[in-house]
């Protein structure tokens, strides 16, 4: 299957592309840019822990599970289901006695 000569949208998007990572080459090369790239990312993080949090604040006042109820949960889960293999174990061992 052969490519014919690229249209017009294709020749576009290849120059913008080629543009903009020019444009992040710069700015990544730039100590400015690296650090207001490291804080711009250090605010989205902390923008996310503050929705987490308030999400969690809005479904325990609704009697709601949050995220950190579920993972919780999972965890003492997977401490139950390694009891219950060790049990199991002893248990097979025993009767094979």
């Amino acid at each position: 299957m052969s490519k014919g000569p690229k249209g017009i949208p294709e020749a576009i998007r290849e120059q913008g592309v080629a543009l903009a990572s020019r444009a992040v080459k710069a700015v990544l090369e730039d100590p400015r840019g690296q650090e207001f790239l490291a804080a711009a990312v250090g605010a989205a993080q902390k923008g996310k822990r503050r929705v987490e949090e308030v999400q969690g604040q809005v479904l325990r006042a609704a009697g709601l599970p949050t995220k950190g109820d579920y993972d919780d949960v999972a965890k003492s889960m997977a401490r139950m289901k390694r009891k219950l293999r060790d049990l199991a174990r002893q248990v097979d061992d025993e009767r094979k006695r």
